[in-house]
């Protein structure tokens, strides 16, 4: 299992680093004012922003945190999760089976608390759903395991608009992430040294300037013990971003990473994904299915290459049923399918069949008797088509199949495309390229370890 931070401590450091060695229009030391884009005013936000990004048992979004008290349904078993402390006794009703899917619900009205320390009364679990799957907004946060600092504090702020000077006596993050997230662009402030930190919940240091603040603060990011367990944001940055063009790791949302509108059903649920983290993988019924819109970016028309990969666990053991992961277009549009059919065999194949039915097929699953009424094991699957419609099909980083097709049409139009439709069974990490991946590059996607990525960089 991989470490994790759910906004990436390392990536944040490193970003920080990187403004430090630009020129910055006011040079930070213990005698000048920060402003809005000085690098130290960047950090003390990451700093102070209420760590409503923080894993638990309850809710793994980026956005918000549930304020407790609050009653819960861990697969229907009835929970009052009063402190952090009753996160145990949920994780305890999911680690009962690894078999099932697990499920929560909540005793409506909740409230929700974002980063900014604002809260929310959330009344029914549309109402929730409808905020969950607006989400797109990860603050960059430093953990206050790693960094805290010691109130109260005195902060001097100036307006040099309106020549206005302010004297704020602080006694929380709160107070000083409202006004850094609202100084404007004439708005400055000045910090009343010395204060103290506590690094790594255990050392306190004394700074006395802009630039020894920075530099503790850096020094506690970097010396940083705290690695949550459950994996949010970027684990894997870079990796075969050329030619993307649709990403959804399924960290418990239907977010396209790459930005396409996608339209989910309202009991969407979520599962453990191969790796074990939980909510980071997608569930289907057989009747529910992902549309995402057809964008100038996403498109995949005639003349194109395609690569789609993604990761499949069956739940459905009926051989004669034909189940899509994915697919563009709806009702014989001309397009194409990925898909499981005759005992789950992943295919691939262009719609409509005729002429010459048009398929690729993974020959060899009909010739393991195991595989047929396989529902525990999750599968890699990848079919490449390059610009003269030869395709491979390869599963668990093996080529399985080669196919030429033969007067074959992907479509001439951009269509939406579906996902999940008539499968019954769990899918995660679907990424499509405009472009034939290399063996090499199957065999990378399938030795990465599970996403639960909720950035793509």
């Amino acid at each position: 299992m991989k470490s994790y931070i759910k906004i990436g401590i390392c990536l944040l450091l490193a970003s920080f680093i990187a403004v430090a060695c630009q020129d910055d229009s006011v040079t930070e030391n213990n005698n000048d004012a920060l402003g809005l884009t000085s690098q130290l005013t960047a950090i003390l936000t990451a700093l102070t922003a209420n760590e409503s990004t923080e894993i638990n048992a309850i809710d793994s979004t980026a956005c918000f945190n549930i304020k407790l008290p609050v009653g819960v349904v861990a697969n229907g078993q009835q929970i009052t999760v009063s402190s952090e402390n009753d996160y145990a006794a949920v994780e305890a009703v999911f680690n009962q089976s690894n078999d099932d899917i697990d499920q929560l619900s909540y005793a409506y009205p909740i409230t929700v608390v974002y980063a900014n320390y604002s809260e929310f009364e959330v009344g029914s679990e549309q109402e929730y759903n409808t905020i969950l799957n607006a989400c797109n907004f990860n603050p960059q946060y430093i953990s206050s395991n790693c960094v805290a600092i010691n109130y109260p504090i005195t902060v001097l702020g100036y307006n040099s608009g309106f020549q206005m000077e302010n004297t704020y006596e602080l006694t929380t993050d709160a107070e000083l992430y409202n006004i850094l997230l609202n100084l404007s662009a004439n708005e400055y402030y000045a910090i009343s040294y010395p204060i103290t930190l506590t690094l790594n919940g255990q050392q306190t240091v004394t700074v006395n300037s802009n630039s020894e603040l920075e530099q503790a603060i850096v020094n506690g990011v970097t010396n940083c013990s705290n690695e949550p367990t459950e994996p949010v944001g970027c684990q894997n940055p870079g990796i075969l971003t050329q030619g993307l063009i649709l990403y959804m790791p399924f960290s418990n949302n239907v977010y396209d990473l790459k930005g396409a509108t996608v339209t989910a059903p309202a009991d969407t649920t979520f599962v453990a994904d191969r790796n074990n983290n939980a909510k980071c993988a997608i569930s289907f019924n057989g009747s529910q299915s992902l549309q995402v819109a057809s964008t100038a970016a996403n498109a995949l028309v005639d003349g194109d290459e395609l690569s789609i990969s993604l990761w499949f666990r069956m739940q459905n053991t009926t051989g004669g049923d034909f189940e899509a992961f994915f697919s563009k277009g709806n009702n014989n549009a001309a397009g194409f399918y990925l898909a499981v059919y005759d005992g789950n065999t992943p295919m691939f194949g262009l719609t409509p069949n005729a002429p010459a039915y048009n398929q690729v097929w993974d020959l060899n699953w009909n010739q393991n008797p195991d595989l047929l009424q396989d529902t525990t094991n999750w599968h890699h699957v990848v079919i490449t088509v390059n610009a003269n419609y030869e395709a491979k099909l390869y599963r668990d980083g093996i080529l399985q199949n080669t196919e030429a097709f033969a007067n074959a049409s992907i479509g001439a139009n951009p269509l939406a495309y579906f996902i999940g439709q008539d499968f019954n069974g769990y899918l995660d990490d679907l990424r499509v390229y405009k472009k034939v991946l290399s063996a090499t590059e199957v065999q990378t996607l399938f030795e990465l370890e599970g996403d639960c990525n909720t950035c793509l960089e």
